[in-house]
C-alpha cells in the first residue's frame, strides 16, 4: 500500500517570536529566506595538478524576508520595536529574539516549522510609491539570523 503525498500549499504560514509576546502584529504576505548554505575552500594537493579539492568551511544564512501592508507606527507593536532598534544610535544593546515560522494547512494545523535563532532586524524597505495604481503601501522587513532547524 502506497501513501498518497501532495505538495503543501505554501500560502498559509505562520511567524512567533517566542520571547517578545507583546509583539502580536505578525501577519505578513510574503515571507523568504529560510536557507542555509555552505561555503568551501579549495585546497591543492601536492602532484596532483588536474583538480582542486573542494572542503566545506562553514554555514551562512540568507535573511528572514517578510513583507506586508505597511501599518500606522502606533498601530503596530513590530512597527514600534523595529523602529526603535533601526533609528537607535546603538547606544542601547539590541536583544535579539527567536523566532518559529510555521508552515499550516488550511486548518491553521502546522505542517512544517523553521526555528530561527538570535534574530533581529537589519533592514526595513517601503515599497514603490505609484499614483497610477490603487495598491496597498507595502513595506519590506529583513532579519539576520544564526541558525535555522527544520522542527516539523
Amino acid at each position: 500500500m502506497t501513501q498518497e503525498w501532495y505538495p503543501l500549499a505554501a500560502f498559509y504560514f505562520q511567524i512567533e517570536f517566542s520571547n517578545k509576546s507583546e509583539i502580536y502584529d505578525m501577519e505578513f504576505q510574503e515571507v523568504s529566506g529560510l536557507s542555509v548554505e555552505f561555503e568551501t575552500e579549495e585546497v591543492e594537493e601536492g602532484g596532483e595538478t588536474r583538480f582542486k579539492h573542494r572542503v566545506l568551511t562553514r554555514q551562512k544564512h540568507g535573511n528572514l524576508v517578510c513583507k506586508r501592508a505597511l501599518r500606522p507606527l502606533k498601530e503596530s507593536a513590530l512597527a514600534e520595536w523595529l523602529n526603535g532598534i533601526l533609528e537607535s544610535d546603538f547606544s542601547q544593546k539590541i536583544e535579539p529574539v527567536d523566532a518559529f515560522v510555521s508552515l499550516l494547512n488550511a486548518e491553521g494545523k502546522k505542517l512544517c516549522g523553521w526555528s530561527l535563532t538570535n534574530l533581529y532586524p537589519v533592514k526595513w524597505d517601503i515599497g514603490l510609491f505609484n499614483s497610477q495604481k490603487n495598491e496597498p503601501a507595502i513595506e519590506t522587513i529583513e532579519f539576520a539570523y544564526n541558525t535555522i532547524n527544520r522542527k516539523l
